[in-house]
């Protein structure tokens, strides 16, 4: 049923009920049921993928101001690795492998002439002239605002499956100046993406949730993620439910909601006073309980068969082993 029916028919059932208050206790109804418990429709698969640094020329920085200047060679280097996947202004720059981390907020239209881009913030290191430099993709962002946390993130050419349990303390006290240049082992959440917040070039992901691999991606790997998201309400009148979730069971609540307005909103006069929606409240909210176990129950098998797919292999983290492919031993000193 799509959502303009689900609107009509709740306001088919209750006398003065607003047309767009419908489309609210609707989507009330669908985010309490949504939120309520893990859902399998919740469940995101995707991935990152980060690019080869870029290394090739030079680069001028000076220190107090958020603009550097890069020389032809690299501003050719740095055009030539813009990918699709990974822009260069969802990127870091360092000039040094242990200065300052900074993101790239925009290039000047005309940055294939002058080579000149502008940093999220001023440039704090010592002012260079012709320096070296990286850039490199160190944060990463899920492809959902919505998103609700990471279940899994694997690295599957080196058989790794990154830990997710640390915390941004943690790797401050171990690696301050995020020196090590290794391909990581670790998935840190750093909160929510606030870069060029209030500025006229904002991050594409303004306000989703970031998180920095580590150690240093200087390594072109795809990861594969999985991960939870909280759902979107209804938007488009034909927009509809997971076939997971009968629409039986939003109505249901719905229905307690709209009848719940209805008794706060009724007519005091005896002569019409109208039913009373209390009763009505009682049924529709054992309804929806019933409704909720029954779709619960069909969808948790889904639901289980996944997370045994995807249980972690832990045993790469708590014994040692060689990986062929890729030439390494574990366990690892980072763990």
């Amino acid at each position: 049923m799509a959502f303009q029916d689900l609107v009509s028919e709740l306001r088919g059932a209750v006398p003065k009920l607003p047309i767009s208050f419908c489309k609210t206790l609707i989507n009330r109804s669908w985010r309490e049921i949504r939120e309520s418990m893990l859902w399998s429709f919740n469940i995101l698969e995707y991935s990152w993928i980060s690019p080869t640094p870029v290394t090739t020329g030079t680069v001028t920085v000076t220190q107090g101001l958020a603009g550097i200047t890069f020389d032809a060679t690299a501003t050719a280097a740095i055009l030539a690795s813009s990918t699709p996947f990974s822009l260069i202004t969802q990127r870091q720059f360092r000039q040094t492998s242990a200065g300052g981390i900074y993101n790239i907020m925009s290039l000047d239209p005309n940055f294939a002439t002058n080579g000149i881009a502008t940093l999220d913030r001023i440039f704090g290191d010592p002012s260079f002239t012709g320096t070296t430099y990286q850039i490199y993709q160190l944060y990463y962002t899920p492809p959902t605002k919505d998103f609700l946390t990471l279940l899994s993130v694997r690295n599957p050419a080196m058989y790794l499956d990154l830990d997710l349990t640390k915390t941004k303390g943690w790797v401050d006290a171990r690696d301050p100046q995020r020196s090590w240049y290794q391909f990581p082992t670790h998935v840190i959440p750093w909160g929510r993406d606030i870069r060029g917040q209030g500025t006229s070039t904002p991050s594409a992901t303004l306000d989703f949730p970031l998180f920095e691999l580590w150690g240093q991606p200087v390594t072109a790997f795809t990861y594969q993620c999985y991960g939870l998201r909280r759902g979107t309400d209804l938007v488009n009148p034909t927009d509809t439910l997971p076939i997971s979730v009968g629409d039986d069971l939003v109505l249901s609540r719905a229905y307690y909601y709209a009848y719940q307005w209805a008794e706060s909103n009724k007519d005091q006069q005896p002569r019409s006073a109208g039913p009373d929606f209390r009763f009505l409240m009682g049924s529709k909210e054992k309804e929806f309980r019933d409704l909720l176990r029954l779709y619960r129950k069909q969808d948790r098998e889904t639901v289980n068969s996944y997370f045994h797919s995807r249980e972690a292999d832990i045993s790469a983290h708590a014994y040692g082993y060689y990986n062929t492919l890729a030439k390494t031993a574990g366990p690892y000193t980072q763990l």
